[in-house]
C-alpha cells in the first residue's frame, strides 16, 4: 500500500508540473474524483478437456481455448460485484485468465494479493488466478478516492456434471426443409443451405464434390485439391457430406479433421469416414480413409442429413434417425450417448446441430422447434 501511496504522490505531482506547463499556453488538465469499473472482459482462456487416445486407448488431455469476451462480465456496483452469469465450459483454466478492465475517466486499477493485503497495478497482458474471488481496486485519477470491486468467475464443475436440454422456441417461422444445415456464428448459431462447402477448420475450408475434395485458405477465393490415400473412390457423396474439426492433443497448432458421409456405392450400410491431421498453417496433411472393420462392434451406421459438432472432447453425430451417437476415438466407433441422449419432447424429422464458443449445443428441428444444451 505504501508503494501504491508513494506512486501516487509522484504521479500528481507529475499531472502538477504538466499542468503548469500547459498553462503556460492557456491549457489544463482535468482531473476526476469519481471511480469505478465501467466494463471487465475476459481474454482467450485456455480448456482442458479429456478424451481417449486413439493409439493407446488411454484417456488423454485436450487443450483447446474458450473465446472470453462473448462470456458478459455483470457489474454490480450497489454489491461492488463482478461475475459471470453463464459459466464458462467445463475445464477452463481460471488460474491464467487474461482481463482488460475498463474504468470511469481512466482510474488507475490495482489487483490485491490473494493471500496478503499487497497490492500491484493490474496488467491486461498479465494473467490473474481467478480460481478464487479477487479483489481488484480502482483508483480515481486525482488519488482521492478508490473503490473495490470483488471479482468472481464461474465456471462449469467438472465433479457431477450434468447436460440439460431446454426448448428456447417453438415456432413455425422456424421451420425447414431438406438439405440446411446448422453452423456456429460466433457465440450464436445460423440455418444455412447445404452446399459443396461441407465444413470449416482453423486453417482451411473445405469442398466436396463429384471431382473431388478440395481445400482454400484465403475465404474461397482459391481452391486446391487434397492429398488424399489410395482410396479415393471411397470418398463420400458430395450431398450431405459434413466435415468437423478440433485440437489434436499430441502437437500444438494442429488439428484433427473428421469428414462423414453417405457411400455413393449402393448396398453399403455404413458412412464414409475420412481423417486428417492439419496444421493451423494449412497446406499439410493427408486425408486417410477409416475402414470399416469386422471386430468394430460400434460403426457409424448409414443416416441421411447428418450433423456432427465436437463437444467436451467428444465427437457427437446425430441424424433423420433422431439418435445421438458419440465418439472417444476420434471417428472409429460410435456409441448412443446417454449424456446427451435427444431431448424429450423433440418434433420433427430433421434435425440440424451445432455448438457455439460459449460450450453450447443448439438442435433446429425442420418443424421449427429450438433446443439449447450445455454442461452443468
Amino acid at each position: 500500500m505504501r508503494k501504491i501511496s508513494l506512486l501516487y504522490c509522484a504521479l500528481l505531482a507529475c499531472s502538477s508540473a504538466l499542468t503548469s506547463c500547459l498553462n503556460d499556453s492557456d491549457s489544463s488538465v482535468t482531473t476526476y474524483s469519481d471511480v469505478a469499473i465501467t466494463q471487465f472482459t475476459l481474454g482467450t482462456l485456455n480448456r482442458y478437456t479429456h478424451a481417449t487416445s486413439s493409439n493407446t486407448g488411454n484417456d488423454t488431455i485436450v487443450k483447446s481455448t474458450v473465446s472470453g469476451s462473448v462470456y458478459r462480465m455483470t457489474i454490480d456496483h450497489l454489491q461492488q460485484r463482478i461475475y459471470n452469469l453463464d459459466p464458462l465450459p467445463v475445464g477452463t483454466d481460471a488460474q491464467h485468465v487474461v482481463c482488460t478492465v475498463t474504468t470511469r475517466n481512466s482510474g488507475l486499477v490495482a489487483l490485491k494479493s490473494a493471500t496478503s493485503d499487497s497490492l500491484r497495478w493490474h496488467s491486461s497482458t498479465d494473467s490473474v488466478d481467478l480460481s478464487v474471488p479477487r479483489i481488484f481496486r480502482v483508483y480515481a485519477n486525482d488519488g482521492s478516492a478508490f473503490r473495490d470491486y470483488e471479482v468472481t468467475l464461474n465456471v462449469s464443475s467438472t465433479t457431477g456434471v450434468a447436460f440439460a436440454w431446454q426448448l428456447v422456441k417453438d415456432d413455425d417461422a422456424l421451420a425447414w426443409t431438406d438439405d440446411m444445415r446448422l453452423e456456429a456464428w460466433g457465440d450464436s448459431v445460423r440455418l444455412c443451405p447445404r452446399d459443396s462447402i461441407v465444413g470449416r477448420s482453423t486453417a482451411a475450408s473445405y469442398q466436396l464434390t463429384r471431382e473431388g475434395l478440395f481445400s482454400s485458405t484465403d475465404g474461397g477465393q482459391t481452391w486446391h485439391e487434397e492429398a488424399l490415400d489410395d482410396n479415393v473412390q471411397l470418398l463420400p457423396d458430395s450431398a450431405g457430406a459434413t466435415s468437423v474439426s478440433w485440437p489434436y492433443d499430441s502437437a500444438d497448432n494442429m488439428d484433427y479433421v473428421l469428414l462423414v458421409g453417405q457411400p455413393r456405392q449402393d448396398d453399403v450400410v455404413t458412412m464414409r469416414v475420412w481423417r486428417k491431421l492439419e496444421s493451423h498453417q494449412g497446406g499439410e496433411g493427408k486425408w486417410v480413409y477409416m475402414p470399416f472393420d469386422h471386430d468394430n462392434n460400434y460403426p457409424l451406421t448409414l443416416v441421411y442429413n447428418v450433423s456432427l459438432v465436437y463437444y467436451d472432447g467428444k465427437v457427437l453425430c446425430v441424424g433423420d434417425d433422431l439418435s445421438m451417437l458419440e465418439s472417444r476415438d476420434q471417428g472409429i466407433s460410435w456409441r448412443a450417448s446417454a449424456t446427451y441422449a435427444m431431448p424429450s419432447g423433440l418434433s420433427g424429422t430433421h434435425v440440424a446441430m451445432a455448438a457455439d464458443t460459449q460450450g453450447r449445443l443448439w438442435l433446429l428441428t425442420n418443424s421449427g422447434q429450438l433446443w439449447m444444451g450445455a454442461l452443468r
